[in-house]
């Protein structure tokens, strides 16, 4: 009895110190900061895309109030490659998965994600539209 629980135990033990060999290491993205209407490089697999932010509707929920619901950002960016380029809108809700848009520049499939929108809105403050920054990530899909 004693040698089928050693025998057990060194089983669960090797199961559990498995490797997967399947895994892939996934590329570190820079994130890069977008002020408004100042193109910006960002740096993706294979190509350097430059980046405009267009627009931002601010709607969330300043930081200094109580509210029912968080709000959104919506964003608006053009994306280009120097040849060609995308207009990409997302809508930032403070949700890593859900704040990235696909899209397709030159016949490559990218995801463009944000991270942050600043400046965050305070209920005393109206801040400018030349003072928001987007930070963005671009990667290149397959």
């Amino acid at each position: 009895m004693k040698k089928t629980i050693l025998f057990a135990l060194i089983w669960v033990a090797a199961i559990a110190c498995e490797q997967k060999e399947d895994a892939t290491p996934q590329a570190d993205l820079k994130v890069t900061s977008v002020p408004y209407r100042q193109l910006t490089t960002i740096e993706t697999s294979g190509a350097d895309l430059k980046v405009d932010l267009r627009e931002v509707n601010d709607s969330r929920c300043p930081k200094d109030v109580v509210c029912i619901q968080m709000g959104s950002a919506k964003i608006k960016l053009t994306v280009s490659d120097g040849v060609n380029q995308a207009e990409v809108n997302v809508e930032y809700k403070g949700d890593k998965k859900a704040d990235s848009q696909e899209f397709i520049l030159s016949g490559q499939k990218y995801a463009l994600s944000v991270s942050e929108v600043l400046p965050y809105p305070i209920s005393t403050q109206t801040p400018n539209i030349e003072d928001y920054k987007v930070s963005v990530t671009i990667e290149k899909l397959k």
